[in-house]
């Protein structure tokens, strides 16, 4: 069964691209896709949730001229989406300052759930202005789906970047999983720090508590560079975390 690696043009593409990407982060559990999306399941209310974030995603998409999305699709099974990514292209630093709280939570209800996701959306995203702020490739998203794993999709949507970031000289990150991790490791990504996006806090609600146990937070995330070329020789290559410009590290 052949596929194809197709950059995403149409917002009729939309609807089964994020199915797929839905699909594919329950299995097994992604705790930074139920962040996204925390109205899951075959509810009424749950597909309210997926149509809040396929909109989202889409409008994001489009307000972002760096971001390019990509699916890969099974010929043979009427070009049905099986994988897809999000590459950003910064040729320039995206960060010209720190950024605090780069990311509203909007989705979550107001009050402490919104306090909740905001917490987590700054251990996840502060990072970048202070670690990414030289010309560089981000994969922001990357999923296949359960059944079509194994099949080469990952190397299709990885690939796309990396061969981006060699095409104009750049380096690239991703923020990987345990899950994700070694696929990376294939594509020339090397091991940077962990961090954790941590719901932890004095004096926790009740409510506080129990949303952390559905996100099963601490939740333990890789950030992952490619230097430019993508060989990385140990002693040898001049690692980011070595400069001054990332003292802050």
């Amino acid at each position: 069964m052949p596929l194809e690696l197709r950059e995403v043009k149409s917002d009729d593409e939309w609807n089964e691209l994020i199915q797929c990407e839905c699909e594919s982060y329950e299995d097994p559990f992604n705790a930074i896709y139920i962040l996204l999306r925390p109205d899951r399941g075959n509810s009424p209310k749950a597909r309210e949730g997926f149509n809040e974030l396929r909109d989202r995603q889409l409008a994001w998409h489009k307000n972002d001229p760096t971001s390019r999305w990509f699916k890969v699709v099974d010929t043979d099974l009427g070009d049905k989406v099986v994988g897809g990514a999000n590459w950003n292209t910064f040729t320039e630093n995206r960060y010209p300052k720190a950024l605090d709280h780069p990311l509203e939570g909007t989705w979550w209800p107001e009050g402490e759930p919104r306090e909740f996701a905001n917490k987590l959306l700054d251990d996840w995203l502060q990072h970048r202005s202070r670690k990414m702020n030289r010309p560089h490739m981000l994969l922001a998203i990357c999923f296949v789906h359960p059944e079509h794993r194994r099949r080469g999709a990952a190397k299709l949507l990885v690939g796309w970047g990396t061969d981006k970031a060699d095409e104009l000289g750049i380096e690239a990150f991703v923020e990987a999983t345990d899950d994700g991790k070694p696929c990376y490791e294939t594509h020339g990504f090397t091991f940077m720090n962990t961090f954790y996006l941590d719901s932890a806090k004095r004096n926790p609600s009740k409510k506080w508590v129990e949303m952390g146990n559905d996100l099963k937070t601490p939740i333990h995330c890789y950030l992952m560079w490619r230097p430019k070329g993508g060989k990385f020789e140990e002693g040898k290559t001049v690692v980011p975390w070595d400069q001054k410009c990332y003292k802050n590290w």
